[in-house]
C-alpha cells in the first residue's frame, strides 16, 4: 500500500469515527466549565495558602 494511499485510509477512518462523536448539551457543558472553574480557584487558593505557610516557616526557621 502507497504512502498515499495509507494516508486516504486514514482520513477515511477518522472521518467516520469523528461521525461517532457524541457532544454535550449546552446546560451539560456550561456545568462542566463551572465545576472545573471553581476547582480550578479551589485549588489555587489552596496552593497559594501553602506557599504563604511554608514561606513563613522557612523564614522563621532562617
Amino acid at each position: 500500500m502507497s504512502r498515499i494511499a495509507a494516508a486516504q485510509q486514514f482520513m477515511r477512518e477518522v472521518r467516520a469515527e469523528a461521525k461517532k462523536v457524541v457532544w454535550p448539551e449546552r446546560k451539560e457543558a456550561i456545568q462542566s466549565t463551572l465545576m472545573v472553574l471553581v476547582m480550578v480557584i479551589f485549588v489555587a487558593l489552596f496552593l497559594w495558602a501553602v506557599d504563604g505557610i511554608l514561606g513563613w516557616l522557612v523564614q522563621k526557621v532562617i
